[in-house]
C-alpha cells in the first residue's frame, strides 16, 4: 500500500463521478432549476498515530486524527460532483469557494450556515446562479436606500416575514431575507443548546437568543419561482446529503474499517476511496435503477440506508439475483415504513 494505490483507488472514484446519469426522478419544486447542487462535508475519526497526517479536534487535552470530506452532489442525479479528503482543520467556511468552478448558470445551491462568506455569495450571484441559505447572526441588512436595518424591525408583523433586502455592510448583495417564527418546543431546545456551547467566548447577548426564535433564511431566488414556504422545504432537501453520510457510513461500515491497527496512511486513503466508489456503484445500479420500478409496482420508496444495509449483509445473494428477484428483494426489506405522522425525504422531493 503506498500513493501509487491512493491515486489508483482516486482515480477510478473520479472515473465514476464523471458517468453521465438520467435525473433519478423529476421534482416540480425545483422545476425552474438546471440542477440542484448541495454541499456539506462529514468527518472521520481515525487511528491517533495518523494525527501528523489529519489534525483533529482537542480532547481532554489530547489532539485527535480526524479526517473531514468536503462533498457536493447533485441531488436530481445522485452525481457527486466533487469529493476531497482534508484534515478536520480546513472548515466548511474555507471550502465554500470549491463550488464556483463547477457552478453553472440556472444551478441552485443549497448549504448550511457553515459555508456562509458573503464573497463567495455574491459570485454565486454574478455566475446567474442561485442559492438558498440561513442567514448568519450579526450581519449587516439595509434596505434599498442603503439604510441600515435591525432585524427585530423586520418582525414587527406577525407571522412569516418575505422582504428583498441587502445584506453586507460593503458587499450590498440583494436577496430575500424569510423570517419563520419557530414553536416554543423548538425555540427551548435552540436556547438550551446555545447555552451550553462549549465555546464560552460567545457569550450570547439578549438580542441573539431573541433571534433563535426563527428559522431565518437568504435567497436570491424570485418569490414567483419558490415563495417562502417553498424556500423553506427546499433547504430541508439538505438532509438528503445527510442520509448519503449515514447510508455511507454506517450502511458500510467504514468507521470500522478505518480501526485502530489501520496505522498505514496510504491504506486509510485507499480504502476511503475505494469504499466511495462501491457506493457510487451501488447507487447507479441498484438504487437509480430501482428506485421509479418500485414506486411504480409498490407505491413504495427506497430507504438509502436500508439499502446499504440490506446490501453489505446479503452481498452474494445480491448480486446472483435476477433483476425481477432482487426489485422483490429491495420492496420487502429495504423501503421505508408507511407512516402518516411524517413525510419521508423521498415524498418531500417528489411532492413539492
Amino acid at each position: 500500500m503506498n500513493e501509487t494505490a491512493v491515486l489508483f483507488a482516486k482515480g477510478l472514484f473520479s472515473r465514476m463521478m464523471n458517468i453521465k446519469l438520467k435525473a433519478v426522478r423529476e421534482s416540480s419544486l425545483f422545476k425552474s432549476f438546471k440542477r440542484v447542487l448541495l454541499q456539506d462535508s462529514t468527518t472521520l475519526s481515525l487511528p491517533d498515530c495518523l494525527v501528523e497526517h489529519f489534525p483533529g479536534n482537542v480532547s481532554k487535552g489530547k489532539q485527535k486524527a480526524v479526517a473531514r470530506i468536503q462533498c457536493i452532489i447533485n441531488i436530481t442525479t445522485m452525481q457527486w460532483l466533487h469529493l476531497s479528503l482534508d484534515a478536520y482543520t480546513k472548515n466548511d467556511q474555507s471550502a465554500s469557494g470549491l463550488i464556483l468552478p463547477l457552478l453553472k448558470k440556472g444551478d441552485l445551491l443549497i448549504r448550511d450556515l457553515g459555508y456562509f462568506v458573503l464573497d463567495i455569495l455574491q459570485q454565486i450571484t454574478e455566475k446567474k446562479a442561485f442559492f438558498i441559505s440561513r442567514l448568519r447572526y450579526g450581519i449587516t441588512i439595509c434596505d434599498s436606500k442603503g439604510r441600515e436595518i435591525n432585524w427585530k424591525q423586520l418582525c414587527k408583523a406577525e407571522g412569516m416575514i418575505d422582504r428583498n433586502v441587502f445584506i453586507g455592510k460593503e458587499h450590498q448583495i440583494p436577496v430575500r431575507i424569510i423570517l419563520i417564527p419557530l414553536p416554543a418546543t423548538s425555540v427551548e431546545q435552540r436556547i438550551r443548546k446555545a447555552k451550553k456551547d462549549r465555546d464560552k467566548r460567545l457569550n450570547h447577548s439578549k438580542d441573539y437568543y431573541l433571534w433563535l426564535k426563527y428559522n431565518v433564511f437568504i435567497t436570491n431566488v424570485e418569490s414567483e419561482t419558490l415563495n417562502s414556504k417553498e424556500v423553506a422545504n427546499a433547504y430541508k432537501i439538505r438532509w438528503q446529503i445527510e442520509i448519503l453520510f449515514k447510508s455511507w457510513k454506517s450502511g458500510i461500515h467504514l468507521q470500522q474499517v478505518l480501526h485502530e491497527r489501520c496505522t498505514n496512511i496510504y491504506r486509510v486513503k485507499t480504502s476511503i476511496f475505494l469504499l466511495l466508489m462501491f457506493f457510487c456503484l451501488v447507487m447507479q445500479n441498484i438504487y437509480l435503477q430501482y428506485s421509479n420500478q418500485i414506486i411504480k409496482k409498490y407505491n413504495r420508496h427506497l430507504s438509502m440506508l436500508k439499502l446499504f444495509l440490506y446490501i453489505t449483509s446479503n452481498f452474494l445473494k445480491v448480486i446472483a439475483s435476477s433483476p425481477n428477484k432482487l426489485k422483490e428483494q429491495l420492496a420487502k426489506n429495504c423501503c421505508y415504513e408507511m407512516r402518516k405522522d411524517r413525510i419521508t425525504m423521498t415524498d418531500l422531493i417528489m411532492n413539492f
